[in-house]
């Protein structure tokens, strides 16, 4: 067989001037490079990095050294070159080694503390969706949080997933009323739970309040119906089994009254991360995992912010590179539609640097969708394996030196020198090398500093909740039939037309604006279901209807 160009059917190690030749150099004391990438080669004084938009791989088990020798190395490089960055934080070792460089750099700092909620920034995940939802953008608000209701509700793991399924719809559902019928500072996830526990007491019939007093009023090709209908039109056994298991993907969020009030508002606007300076820490423990849904929402949700934001700019483009370096990837939970993401970034100046402990967590978390997300990362770099398949994988990529003799052993894979920093790297369109990589201690723009890390304090308090059934008791019948129709209360209020079909609130059940601070008791409403007579619907508006 004849090959072209001089090329042969056998494979060898790169060259040096092959390696540096499609990497960017940057000297260790430039305070001010053109690109920040992932450190790819080094040299005494210089290392050499990824500097194009391609998303780059690093797998290695535990004490491999990831975040010595390939995290906090990249977060400098991206600092030093103005470049934004959401970076997975476990231990917030990122955070505490970066912060001096970044403040000398006047960037923008937002860290999301899971670990100490009274040391975070806040972040309300309902806070753009609802903003989609209020601006005319009501599809991508659905899309939005039908991404949060998988990240949150779905478990692809699970052997039926009929319950997780229907606890998704279950929390679309609600939010999609609580976006429809609550006040701007209502819309967290406090409301949502007293929004849950109100929808379903039982009430006349035996039936749910929520389709009582709400549903049977809405228009029966409304999409909210389509996704409650699964849980308000079933037995009360499976209803309750629903809405055991929504409950229970809930736990995360509600459990704490702190966190609850942390996810109760936004400190950062998104779409900003690609025009200024931005910095994102994503601090989470990793001790346990029950946070880590809440990492995995964030990512989806920043980056179709992102996303959109960059379809205003010239060529559709962010005008500021943006850095997903995202530490134990296989270990969060799935993201939604995540092989799409990674594919389409490329072209809006995002890039993506994912560090894992295998292969096999990776294939485990994504299934089938993981080859893509290999497939779609040109640089790898491993640091250390032992799993079989892996290495056998790494051996087959890397070919065979002459005959049946493969370039790379499945001993050399193993035995890579931890302290002296080795790495086997595939870049792509080249041929694989090892390389040595330097410690963060050698990086001097990432001094450690003797002072403590400063957090931000949080005393962010959730006063605002809504009450639904307060809101269903003061409006009309003609007035929720119109909910979901495109039509804002105002417009609704306006209309007379229709309105003697229809029961109207009396003026004796018009209660004072919704409460502020908690959930009512039963005993607050027991007396309003039955004194609902014909009025007009000015005395809504008179009474205090918001809407």
């Amino acid at each position: 067989m004849e090959y072209t160009n001089g090329r042969s059917p056998f494979s060898r190690f790169a060259s040096v001037e092959e390696i540096k030749s499609s990497l960017y150099k940057v000297m260790l004391n430039d305070s001010n490079p053109q690109f920040g990438g992932v450190p790819i080669y080094t040299e005494k004084e210089a290392v050499y990095i990824e500097h194009t938009d391609s998303h780059t791989l690093t797998d290695g088990g535990t004490g491999a050294k990831k975040t010595r020798l390939i995290a906090m190395p990249s977060l400098v490089n991206y600092i030093k070159s103005g470049e934004s960055f959401i970076a997975s934080d476990p231990k917030a070792e990122l955070y505490e080694r970066m912060q001096p460089l970044l403040k000398e750099r006047g960037y923008k700092i937002f860290a999301l503390n899971l670990r100490d909620f009274d040391k975070s920034h806040c972040w309300n995940p309902l806070g753009f969706p609802y903003s989609l939802y209020r601006g005319n953008n009501k599809d991508k608000a659905v899309e939005l949080v039908n991404d949060i209701a998988c990240g949150i509700a779905k478990d692809n793991r699970s052997c039926d997933p009929y319950w997780h399924n229907s606890a998704a719809d279950l929390f679309t559902g609600l939010v999609l009323v609580l976006f429809e019928c609550a006040d701007k500072n209502e819309i967290n996830f406090k409301s949502l739970s007293a929004l849950k526990t109100q929808a379903f007491d039982i009430v006349k019939n035996d039936a749910p309040f929520i389709r009582e007093y709400f549903l049977d009023h809405i228009e029966p090709s409304a999409y909210v119906r389509s996704v409650l209908s699964g849980t308000v039109q079933v037995t009360e056994s499976t209803r309750s089994c629903i809405i055991s298991t929504l409950d229970t993907a809930l736990r995360p969020f509600i459990s704490q009254e702190k966190l609850l009030d942390t996810l109760s508002f936004n400190d950062l606007d998104m779409k900003n991360i690609g025009n200024e300076k931005t910095a994102v820490f994503l601090i989470l423990p990793d001790e346990h995992s029950l946070y880590h849904s809440l990492v995995s929402v964030f990512v989806k949700q920043c980056y179709i912010e992102l996303i959109t934001e960059a379809q205003k700019h010239p060529g559709k483009k962010l005008p500021r590179r943006i850095n997903y370096l995202l530490d134990e990837f296989a270990s969060l939970p799935a993201i939604h539609d995540f092989p799409a993401m990674i594919t389409a970034s490329r072209s809006r100046n995002i890039r993506f640097n994912l560090l894992i402990q295998s292969f096999n967590q990776l294939n485990q978390r994504y299934g089938q969708e993981a080859g893509t997300i290999k497939g779609n990362c040109e640089d790898w770099i491993i640091l250390h394996s032992r799993e079989k398949e892996t290495i056998e994988e790494l051996v087959y990529l890397a070919g065979n030196k002459s005959g049946e003799e493969p370039l790379i052993s499945a001993s050399v894979i193993q035995t890579l020198n931890k302290e002296e920093g080795e790495a086997l790297v595939f870049v792509k369109r080249k041929h694989p090398f090892i390389t040595r990589l330097l410690d963060i201690d050698f990086y001097p723009d990432a001094r450690i500093v003797d002072e403590e890390a400063e957090y931000p304090v949080n005393n962010r308090k959730a006063e605002f909740v809504f009450d639904f059934k307060r809101f269903c008791l003061n409006r009309s019948g003609y007035f929720l039939s119109q909910l979901f129709t495109g039509r804002t209360h105002e417009e609704i209020l306006k209309d007379r037309m229709g309105r003697k079909n229809y029961y109207s609130p009396d003026e004796d059940i018009i209660l004072e604006p919704l409460f502020k601070s908690r959930t009512p008791v039963d005993e607050d409403i027991k007396n309003e279901v039955g004194e609902v007579n014909e009025c007009c619907d000015e005395v809504a508006v008179e009474g205090g209807d918001r809407k």
